[in-house]
């Protein structure tokens, strides 16, 4: 598994604390339908979305996600930021779009994308 660490270039800020950046995952999931994530992420994928909201950070408990990245430069409150916090889940911001973050992590080969 690869850790939250491994995601960051100038493009990805870490929001939360320095020690998230050690949490592992395994699979991508996007999308800006919870209710999909709920349905069809996997356990240990990194959520990406432009939902930023408590909620989403409650899905991400719920399915236990360790990262949740923000795309598209969102907004994100203080709730949000100390809940990840809280619950040890790693929250990422970047200005790119939700497909953007996938080929970016493909092309620098974070991410290995299984056809």
């Amino acid at each position: 598994m690869k850790t939250a660490k491994e995601l960051l270039t100038k493009d990805y800020i870490c929001l939360t604390n320095e020690v998230t950046l050690m949490n592992a995952w395994e699979h991508l999931y996007v999308t800006d339908l919870l209710s999909q994530a709920i349905k069809s992420a996997e356990k240990n994928s990194i959520l990406i979305t432009l939902i930023s909201h408590e909620t989403t950070v409650g899905v991400a408990m719920m399915l236990d996600l360790p990262v949740i990245i923000i795309t598209e430069n969102k907004y994100v409150t203080e709730t949000m930021i100390t809940k990840c916090n809280e619950e040890n889940i790693c929250l990422i911001k970047t200005s790119l779009k939700s497909y953007e973050v996938v080929l970016d992590l493909y092309r620098r080969g974070v991410y290995e994308i299984s056809l």
